[in-house]
């Protein structure tokens, strides 16, 4: 592991624990940007882009408001650079607590299409633990999320180059649990 990415997942793992985060299912936050890395990791992303997956969630879930979304952008780039910044800014979207699941996923929807390769292929493993881990929601909020997963696989076109199989398997599952409405 490089140090950029070491970095990157002590600064991931200090601040979700600070937030006391945790999944749905009650284990620890930092969970799910490992998983996300390690799919990253497979297809052989660089350095940059890892570090930049296990900081995509630290500005908006440990931020309470846009200033400090920004602020934790800043110290960011301070720390690891602009690429890493930019690339974590791509993927960042400050709505607060109080934005509806589908108020998120429509400004997502919106912003994949303008995303880098890099960028995109965060929110496609991203979106790939997401949706795989799931199984203990409530069913009308697994169909929402289903059903905007559609959305952004069709608005993250073109898929960056050896995506095909991330996205195919994201498309199945959210075919499967449309399927069961």
């Amino acid at each position: 592991m490089s140090e950029i990415v070491r970095q990157a997942r002590a600064l991931a793992i200090e601040m979700h624990d600070r937030f006391q985060h945790t999944r749905s299912n009650g284990e620890p936050y930092w969970r799910h940007p490992e998983r996300v890395v390690a799919t990253l990791t497979a297809a052989q992303l660089p350095p940059e882009v890892l570090a930049a997956a296990w900081l995509h969630d630290v500005p908006e879930d440990c931020a309470a408001d846009p200033a400090e979304c920004d602020a934790l952008l800043a110290d960011i780039e301070r720390r690891f650079g602009p690429q890493v910044a930019s690339i974590t800014r791509e993927v960042t979207n400050f709505f607060g607590p109080e934005a509806t699941m589908e108020e998120k996923q429509a400004r997502l929807v919106e912003h994949a299409a303008h995303m880098s390769a890099h960028a995109k292929w965060i929110k496609l493993a991203d979106r790939r633990d997401n949706i795989s881990g799931m199984d203990n929601w409530k069913p009308d909020k697994q169909q929402r999320y289903a059903a905007a997963t559609v959305r952004l696989l069709a608005a993250l076109q073109p898929l960056p180059p050896g995506a095909e199989k991330v996205a195919a398997e994201i498309a199945q599952r959210a075919q499967s649990i449309l399927a069961r409405a």
